[in-house]
């Protein structure tokens, strides 16, 4: 997911610089992952389509040889561009999750690890919701236009939703895969137990053979 138009939307929202843009887009999109780098990229191609514009800097930072921080603006043609974006048709995302595909590629000895990994992002995930918590507690009292914050809580509701069914999908995988070692384990354990059998079996038909030919003899 490109972090285009979300960078061009704080834009619209209020102009900064690319360091600012950055922590807020963090802040609001921390999920999402984008690449800090990404918003550079983001709005050095805004700039060469006419979206945004620079109209100021600000000075050099704490350090000196620093360039000073160039700070950008929505331009008409960026704004009618946003709308279009906004109001165009979202498809739905495809499902390409490592996890998924290295859940229907394990073999039995990956199992063990895997189950470890399913309840390791179990509790990343429950760590997101409950900062994402904190966060909408943080936010309430901070935001100062109605609509804004109403428009926030709809999206933080819509990832903590979504991180929850997360956690819910994770923990009934690893339940399976728990289910399916136990099972696997005694099926080795029974397998090996029948190869000790038919071992035993084996030394008891060869010791009987023996002594066998030895009374004819």
């Amino acid at each position: 997911m490109s972090a285009k138009y979300a960078i061009l939307g704080l834009v619209i929202e209020r102009p900064g610089y690319a360091y600012q843009l950055a922590q807020r887009l963090e802040r609001r999109f921390g999920s999402s992952a984008f690449a800090p780098s990404g918003v550079y990229s983001a709005l050095d191609q805004l700039s060469r389509e006419g979206h945004v514009r620079a109209v100021g800097a600000i000075g050099r930072g704490a350090v000196r040889r620093a360039s000073p921080r160039i700070i950008y603006k929505a331009t008409e043609a960026g704004v009618q561009h946003f709308e279009r974006w906004m109001l165009g048709s979202t498809p739905a995302p495809p499902l390409r999750d490592d996890l998924h595909l290295k859940i229907a590629l394990c073999r039995p000895r990956n199992v063990p690890r895997l189950i470890d990994t399913l309840y390791g992002q179990e509790l990343a995930c429950v760590a997101r919701v409950r900062e994402l918590r904190r966060a909408e507690a943080k936010a309430a009292g901070e935001e100062s236009h109605e609509f804004s914050r109403r428009m926030r809580v709809v999206a933080r509701d819509a990832e903590i939703a979504s991180w929850k069914a997360r956690i819910e999908w994770l923990q009934h995988a690893r339940e399976l895969l728990e289910a399916l070692l136990e099972d696997y384990q005694r099926h080795r354990a029974r397998v090996a137990r029948a190869a000790i059998d038919r071992r035993a079996a084996g030394r008891l038909a060869r010791h009987a053979s023996l002594s066998t030919r030895g009374a004819l003899t």
